[in-house]
């Protein structure tokens, strides 16, 4: 069953039900991957990708993520545009970058959407085009980008653009300092629950092809501190 196998692969990577173990996790996020499951494609090329010298390999790890990212698996050409606009793991290629996030961009994937809308209000790797970076923050903000709406709202600061980018990444570092400064929230007593249940719902998950949102630059993170919601990606 290749979701099994994928799920197996996520399993041995983030440890938990299993210790963390790379290379069983690369074993089996490749078998289910040269199956054609996109998902796996996309975790497979990230691991090889990390800094873990077990399994870096930055030449098989771009390979996945562009069969990934072919295979319509956003996530994976939203990661392929950040490495060519950092020059990580690839000579830097800003046109190539914007190649890659107009594709995930299209498919309404927020963070895409935002940093194609950056790259259109600095003129990198695109024409520099005013109306081109509103759309983009427009549909960031619609599909849940946090920093989007900040952007909308000072259009009339769009003359300074990097002042405007230097302050949403100066709001999700505070963000990330909010975030590590929280107090744990007190132990809860686990619920009991008996094998047989356990094993339900893991065939569930399986069978509905769930994943965690393992795309750490992209997901999501929501953390409250004194009332307020702050958001990171």
């Amino acid at each position: 069953d290749v979701h099994a196998q994928y799920f197996l692969g996520l399993l041995y990577r983030d440890g938990g039900l299993l210790l963390p173990d790379p290379e069983q996790a690369v074993h089996w996020l490749e078998l289910a991957a040269k199956r054609n499951l996109p998902a796996a494609q996309y975790a497979l090329g990230k691991l090889y990708l990390s800094d873990d010298s077990e399994v870096h390999n930055v030449d098989d790890g771009l390979q996945w993520l562009e069969r990934a990212a072919r295979n319509g698996n956003t996530d994976a050409a939203y990661r392929l545009g950040k490495e060519y606009l950092t020059g990580r793991s690839v000579p830097k290629d800003a046109v190539k970058a914007a190649e890659y996030l107009r594709y995930a961009a299209d498919q309404n994937h927020p963070w895409a959407n935002y940093l194609l809308g950056k790259l259109y209000l600095t003129g990198s790797g695109v024409p520099k085009d005013d109306e081109a970076a509103w759309n983009c923050f427009r549909r960031a903000d619609v599909y849940g980008h946090p920093y989007a709406q900040y952007v909308l709202e000072r259009q009339d600061q769009w003359h300074q653009p990097q002042l405007l980018i230097a302050v949403s990444r100066l709001l999700y570092h505070m963000s990330n300092i909010f975030r590590d400064n929280v107090p744990a929230p007190p132990a809860q007593p686990r619920l009991h629950i008996d094998r047989k249940r356990m094993r339900e719902l893991q065939e569930l998950r399986i069978a509905l092809g769930h994943q965690p949102d393992d795309h750490e630059e992209e997901q999501t993170q929501t953390q409250t501190w004194g009332g307020m919601t702050m958001k990171g990606w």
